[in-house]
């Protein structure tokens, strides 16, 4: 994702998690204001695709004011936005009869990227190499998405992007758990179980990390206070998964004292190991009875 140069041509960057950005060269790039910005982000959120005039208004202006004469505004800002980018590399703006496609890399794009390492994680048989694309995935994000943009367009993306984020975390912090990184996960998930105490799952990452740490008394006072709160806000009681790790602890079940490592290589059950990796990430799974098993780490 770091820009370069090819002869005397500048790579560019696009950012939007985080405020909308350009870099070229490694350096900011003034891309005009923050309408134009606007419409530069729809362009890259559907980059390589036709994005008609009447879409880009609407998710550009959304229910706010729109311009008198709204298509020749969209006209200019496309024009300010081509002579802005010309001097980068396999960047282009093209005109379609029904709107405009903005050609590139998708790789160039911080969200484009972001979709595509957590895709590549999910195929990943290597619970460590699994681990190191979701957390590059993450670096790439600077703030909440689309910053500076609000339009039903803007805010429905941006939640949507929020809860892949939110869903990735847990996916890491599962995985650092089978890599035995429980130690450095306790101070996290804690602060985490503060922010999102009805969250069962992340519940159950730290009284995992804190029995790991010798500190069962800790885990099972952790499953009462989520225990509690669930039947104070919801009048419900936790989940299976939640319940089966509880009794796992309290029977001081050997499977969850330590993380099983990695295999070193693929051997004759590399092929069933790959079945377990390709649904690991499946919301229907239960990540507490298969914590343990080679190859595999759930959402």
């Amino acid at each position: 994702m770091s820009a370069k140069r090819v002869g005397t041509v500048a790579m560019t960057e696009f950012r939007v998690l985080g405020a909308i950005e350009t870099m070229v060269a490694g350096r900011a790039v003034q891309v005009g204001s923050a309408r134009q910005r606007a419409v530069l982000a729809v362009l890259l959120a559907e980059a390589n695709r036709v994005v008609t005039v009447d879409q880009v208004i609407d998710r550009v202006w959304g229910q706010g004011p729109v311009p008198e004469n709204p298509r020749p505004t969209v006209s200019t800002y496309i024009s300010l936005l081509r002579r802005a980018l010309n001097t980068t590399s396999g960047v282009h703006i093209v005109r379609h009869p029904s709107g405009y496609k903005m050609v590139l890399d998708e790789r160039c794009v911080d969200v484009h990227r972001f979709r595509e390492l957590l895709t590549a994680a999910r195929a990943q048989s290597s619970d460590s190499q699994a681990a190191d694309l979701l957390q590059a995935g993450l670096d790439l994000w600077r703030g909440e998405p689309y910053t500076g943009m609000e339009t039903p367009w803007s805010n429905a993306a941006r939640q949507n992007l929020l809860l892949q984020r939110y869903s990735a975390r847990l996916d890491l912090t599962d995985l650092y758990l089978r890599l035995g990184r429980h130690t450095a996960l306790v101070g996290e998930l804690t602060d985490q179980a503060e922010k999102n105490a009805l969250d069962e799952r992340i519940a159950g990452q730290l009284m995992l990390a804190l029995y790991r740490c010798g500190r069962k008394a800790d885990a099972l006072a952790r499953y009462q206070q989520t225990r509690s709160r669930l039947a104070a806000e919801l009048g419900s009681d936790p989940g299976p998964s939640l319940r089966d790790l509880q009794a796992r602890i309290l029977s001081d079940d050997g499977d969850l004292a330590v993380a099983i490592p990695e295999p070193a290589a693929a051997g004759p059950g590399h092929r069933a190991r790959k079945q377990c990796v390709n649904s690991r990430f499946h919301p229907g799974c239960s990540w507490v009875a298969r914590l343990n098993q080679p190859g595999s780490h759930l959402s």
